[in-house]
């Protein structure tokens, strides 16, 4: 097995080290004090294509595989882990709608994503009692005419004050994994509401929220993928976002560890 970078990983990780050093580092202290959102930085990282790293050109990505994804998620992280965890889940929202969006879906949320502008992806999985259970989710769906109706809470939602779209699990059947269907949701449905911002320890410069849906009305296209799939979404979803979390981790280190030298 060769385990050598190639020209193209190099390249990326040349480039996120680059944009992460020189633009992202030196603001990040004051951007986390202030919990101020780098919007500009964040348009500007989309414009090199850090938005979408793994998903395919077709739909504006930068189709460079997971490897250079984790490089360039280090880089960013390195610089401003804020930003960093923003980027990550945008490109988590981004490769599962390539994986299970329908074409008209890819076409409608994909390119905004990775060409910024969306500002971010969000994933709403959490609930107070559904965080690691995610078949435990309370938050239902009921289908009326041509129209979904969600009604319920999410919790911890990366980005969802600032998403363009977010992902959405909500029950629309019987209790258990079977359940569970997945929905995308932008932020003018009606019945959608922002709730509570945390006041964080770190991260203070990516928002971290509660999503509100109240009698919330999505079209029938909003359905990701099969009625009923929403769990095996969630699990392949979040399988490609624990590579992200651990190349963010492994970012911050090296940061610390190059600023207790």
């Amino acid at each position: 097995m060769d385990l050598a970078l190639t020209d193209e990983q190099k390249l990326v990780r040349d480039m996120a080290r680059d944009f992460a050093r020189k633009e992202l580092a030196p603001i990040a202290t004051d951007l986390d004090k202030h919990e101020e959102y780098p919007s500009k930085q964040l348009r500007h990282m989309a414009e090199l294509g850090l938005m979408g790293v793994n998903v395919p050109a077709d739909h504006g990505g930068a189709e460079a595989g997971v490897v250079a994804y984790s490089l360039a998620m280090q880089e960013i992280a390195y610089g401003c882990a804020s930003a960093a965890v923003t980027m990550a889940v945008t490109n988590m929202v981004g490769e599962v709608i390539c994986a299970f969006g329908t074409d008209e879906q890819k076409q409608q949320h994909v390119p905004r994503l990775t060409g910024g502008e969306y500002s971010a992806g969000a994933f709403a999985l959490s609930e107070p009692q559904a965080g690691s259970d995610a078949a435990g989710l309370k938050t239902k769906a009921v289908k009326k005419g041509d129209r979904w109706i969600l009604d319920g809470e999410k919790m911890w939602i990366t980005s969802g004050a600032t998403a363009g779209v977010m992902v959405v699990w909500a029950r629309t059947g019987g209790p258990g994994a079977g359940g569970v269907s997945a929905f995308l949701v932008t932020p003018d449905a009606p019945g959608f509401g922002v709730g509570r911002h945390e006041d964080k320890m770190g991260l203070r410069a990516s928002n971290t929220v509660t999503l509100v849906f109240d009698e919330c009305e999505l079209p029938e296209s909003a359905l990701l993928g099969e009625e009923g799939g929403g769990f095996k979404i969630a699990m392949v979803a979040l399988d490609g976002g624990r590579i992200g979390v651990a190349s963010q981790a492994c970012g911050i280190a090296a940061a610390a560890l190059d600023e207790a030298k």
